[in-house]
């Protein structure tokens, strides 16, 4: 009996740290290869954020080994070619600074080498996301041609309008799925998201910071300035690091500014650039703090935290609660504060946060205890738990 063959096929590039949903999806699809599906991907260079390397330097710099070459269909065009857990990626090469215009860019050589892929290697399965036009020409195409596209929700941008050309929609929690099952009269399918060992599990874990990714208005911005400014004044011993995403450390200190208070002048603030591999993140986390004002589809992060025995201190928004669980601590955010508020908040609204904060610092055995608990919890998305259940249900797809 043949191997089923899957194709992973993004807009973005699936290294993109500054996306978590970008990231969720090459390690689906190493968790197929594992299974013994034969993987494919094609993709683009794109990222949503700055991450401040050209991508092949990017790649090279998290320990993956990228060969460029001239796309055959473009001699002009040139396309990265890597092998990782698996899954062999092509990414179309495209502008940076023009990274929501590259269909219009590149979207020819994009088709050409789609078109040989499934002349070549005749994809039983599609992995994929995307709203656009042209992803609902390419879904459709793969179709008629025998393929099943499986659509891979991570937001709930898509309630209001059913994605067409797909044969099963994939959900990483409940509470996502729930909401599109409520919305488009349809089931949808939930497995959790599926974590790479190799890029996500530190070798070691000393923890010691507080961390926050991604400072963005999104993720809990006009908060985390007041925790900062209430770390900083009465706790300077508890170092907090912010890593930057589609935010940047600009951002929070803007936020602060705007309260009245200076926070690049709070010695015990540190920010990191976006990393390759989150592990070396990890390894010196202690507690993550997650207060995202938007419903998250799941909470990846929170799931990371879990596997390497941090913390996660998260809202009560999405699917947060639904990852953190019994290991994790889920504080509530008023009604009124929401992704459009846009100025400083009372300075009351961090004593929750910055309360459980400072009892997992000062109080060790708690700490012990719930980091104990975070790493039974995040075993449970280890790949050989879950790379059976992968399986069976791709399977069940064709079948």
């Amino acid at each position: 009996m043949n191997a089923p063959r899957l194709l992973l096929l993004l807009g973005q590039s699936p290294f993109d740290p500054t996306s978590g949903a970008a990231q969720s999806m090459p390690q689906i699809a190493e968790l197929l290869a594992t299974q013994g599906f034969a993987v494919r991907a094609l993709a683009t260079t794109g990222c949503e954020g700055d991450t401040g390397q050209e991508h092949p330097a990017w790649l090279t710099a998290g320990g993956w080994h990228p060969k460029r070459v001239a796309s055959f269909a473009q001699h002009d065009r040139h396309v990265l070619e890597l092998d990782t857990g698996g899954v062999q990626h092509e990414l179309i090469e495209t502008d940076p600074q023009r990274k929501h215009h590259w269909q219009q860019d590149v979207g020819a050589v994009y088709a050409a080498h789609l078109h040989r892929l499934q002349a070549e290697f005749r994809p039983t399965h599609v992995l994929t996301f995307g709203g656009d036009r042209t992803d609902q020409q390419r879904r459709e195409a793969l179709r008629t041609a025998g393929t099943r596209v499986v659509f891979a929700l991570h937001n709930l941008h898509y309630l209001p309008h059913r994605p067409a050309g797909c044969d099963a929609f994939l959900a990483p929690s409940h509470f996502l799925a729930q909401r599109y099952a409520k919305a488009w009269n349809e089931e949808v399918a939930v497995l959790p998201p599926a974590l790479s060992t190799d890029t996500i599990l530190a070798a070691s874990h000393e923890p010691v910071f507080i961390t926050w990714f991604n400072p963005e208005p999104a993720k809990g911005l006009w908060l985390m300035a007041r925790i900062a400014e209430r770390l900083g004044r009465e706790r300077p011993d508890i170092p907090l690091l912010v890593v930057e995403g589609r935010g940047r450390a600009a951002d929070l200190v803007a936020a602060g500014r705007a309260a009245g208070v200076d926070l690049s002048r709070c010695p015990n603030i540190m920010f990191n650039p976006p990393v390759a591999r989150v592990a070396d993140l990890w390894a010196a986390c202690r507690v993550l703090l997650a207060p995202s004002v938007v419903e998250e589809a799941a909470g990846r992060v929170a799931m990371e935290a879990l596997l390497n025995g941090a913390v996660p201190i998260v809202s009560d928004r999405g699917g947060l609660p639904e990852i953190a669980g019994e290991a994790g601590i889920v504080l509530p955010l008023p009604a009124s504060y929401t992704r459009s508020s846009r100025k400083p908040l009372p300075m009351n609204m961090a004593a929750p946060w910055f309360d459980a904060i400072t009892r997992l610092v000062d109080d060790e055995a708690e700490f012990a205890r719930r980091s104990t608990a975070a790493r039974a919890a995040g075993a449970a998305w280890l790949p050989g738990q879950l790379g059976p259940i992968y399986a069976r249900w791709f399977s069940g797809i064709v079948g």
